[in-house]
């Protein structure tokens, strides 16, 4: 194994609490291949079969969904250490919902769902782990659900709150463009630009460039 393949296991949630030996002795006991994916590269439509455990090595995928209209909304972003849709390997209905393209160029370790069933009862941490996994996409789920009931005032509070809290401080980098922004919320850019120049002169927020300063934000 080398030594990025390493590093990106390292950093998936499903080796939580493992040392690097522990995890090249459990990676020895099962098949897996490496495959590269180019800045752009579709990595699975819609509607495709879930078959496979995919682990993020590096690099960012991005996952979309494709409305009626043609209109993409961004659902999320999957980071080194990220796997992917690992709640529909062993559902029946094990459609992939989104279309995943490789955001940047990047690096997939692929396991068949028998391996990965493999590796779950070898070692509990990883049996827990994988449970945790799955907890906190349906926790994700649940608040992106309840966020579809909010205007678009509220959901850009929330969502500017929720960078504060994670970035601690008050000044705060936005991580995505605006048009990234407006598909994540499932809204027009204009109604974005809109609703962040009112909050401005609300005195609510101080908007400069990608930096966003939280004045009071309710």
């Amino acid at each position: 194994m080398d030594v990025d393949t390493l590093k990106g296991l390292s950093s998936c949630p499903l080796f939580g609490g493992l040392t690097e030996q522990e995890i090249i002795d459990l990676m020895h006991t099962v098949r897996y291949r490496v495959v590269g994916y180019r800045k752009g590269d579709i990595f699975t439509y819609a509607g495709s079969p879930c078959l496979h455990a995919d682990i993020v090595l590096c690099g960012e995928m991005k996952a979309n969904l494709i409305g009626p209209t043609g209109r993409i909304i961004r659902m999320t972003m999957h980071h080194s250490g990220n796997m992917l849709a690992p709640a529909f390997l062993f559902a029946k209905d094990n459609l992939y919902p989104v279309t995943v393209e490789a955001a940047t160029d990047a690096r997939i370790l692929r396991l068949s769902a028998g391996d990965l069933e493999q590796l779950l009862h070898a070692d509990s941490r990883l049996m827990m782990n994988f449970v945790r996994i799955l907890s906190n996409i349906i926790t994700y789920l649940t608040k992106k659900v309840g966020a579809l009931s909010l205007n678009v005032r509220e959901k850009i509070c929330l969502y500017l709150k929720e960078q504060q809290r994670q970035q601690h401080a008050a000044r705060i980098l936005l991580p995505m463009s605006r048009q990234e922004l407006a598909d994540l919320f499932a809204i027009q850019k204009y109604s974005l630009l809109r609703c962040l120049r009112e909050l401005q002169q609300a005195g609510a927020i101080k908007v400069e460039g990608r930096y966003v300063q939280i004045v009071n934000l309710y």
